[in-house]
């Protein structure tokens, strides 16, 4: 990523142009931290002053209620017109993942994400074939390779890409051109400046993922939401510039 990074600063060139692309905006999401409802509640509605149309909450505590409570709070908090993904994080077994994706099926959210482990293709298939809610992986995907086995399974809906663990720019792009054609929706995970350069050249992009938050403090440029889209710096590079300033207060002797 960083040899991308100097390779586009050398060309003069932000990466997308470098890629193939174009400097435009590109539709974004909010991801929230926290789990409980009134808190989660308060960053959905910061999130929609940042200018998200879209917001991610972690979900999978004890039972099925807490998810419906934690849902219902950022609804209320935000109103109808905002867009819910949700994002178990591998929490559940399967059974348990078939019962709750069931119940969640009837509330509209965009999609419901890694409601069991990762690596079984098989079960998420299985939970995929039943639900009308869209299931989304791929942020656990390492490599090309990874993809192509969740494709082949039809385990997922939507998938959502990790720079870094794709294998950095050429294992995003090879992975793109897998999920283009096999016409799944590309999300991005983490990395909100680098992977939005990435995603302007991926053919079937859908969201790009970006915090209420986050590290966007030790950044110089962060990114910046309006109307539901991030806006890509056109700048040379891929769009991550340190703000050595307050790189300096952490430092450790």
């Amino acid at each position: 990523m960083a040899a991308w990074d100097a390779l586009a600063k050398t060309a003069k060139l932000p990466l997308a142009v470098l890629l193939g692309g174009n400097i435009e905006p590109i539709p974004a999401h909010g991801s929230l931290f926290s789990i409980d409802p009134i808190a989660v509640a308060a960053e959905a509605e910061k999130a929609v002053t940042l200018g998200f149309t879209a917001v991610k909450v972690k979900v999978g505590r004890s039972d099925l209620d807490a998810d419906l409570e934690v849902i219902g709070a950022i609804r209320s908090a935000v109103g109808p017109k905002i867009g819910i993904m949700v994002d178990y994080n591998q929490s559940l077994s399967f059974p348990e993942a078939q019962r709750r994706v069931h119940a969640l099926d009837d509330l509209g959210l965009i999609w419901i994400e890694e409601p069991t482990r990762a690596d079984d293709f098989d079960a998420h298939a299985t939970i995929a074939r039943e639900a009308r809610t869209p299931i989304q992986l791929g942020e656990n995907w390492w490599g090309v390779q990874d993809a192509v086995k969740s494709i082949s399974a039809k385990a997922s809906d939507h998938a959502m890409l990790d720079v870094m663990r794709m294998g950095g720019v050429t294992g995003w792009l090879q992975a793109a051109a897998v999920l283009g054609a096999a016409g799944l929706p590309v999300t991005s995970h983490l990395f909100p400046e680098f992977s939005g350069h990435l995603l302007a050249v991926t053919p079937t992009r859908q969201w790009l993922e970006s915090y209420v938050g986050g590290g966007s403090a030790i950044l110089r440029d962060p990114i910046k939401i309006e109307n539901g889209h991030a806006i890509l710096r056109p700048e040379p590079g891929a769009g991550i510039e340190w703000n050595e300033d307050v790189v300096q207060k952490h430092l450790v002797d």
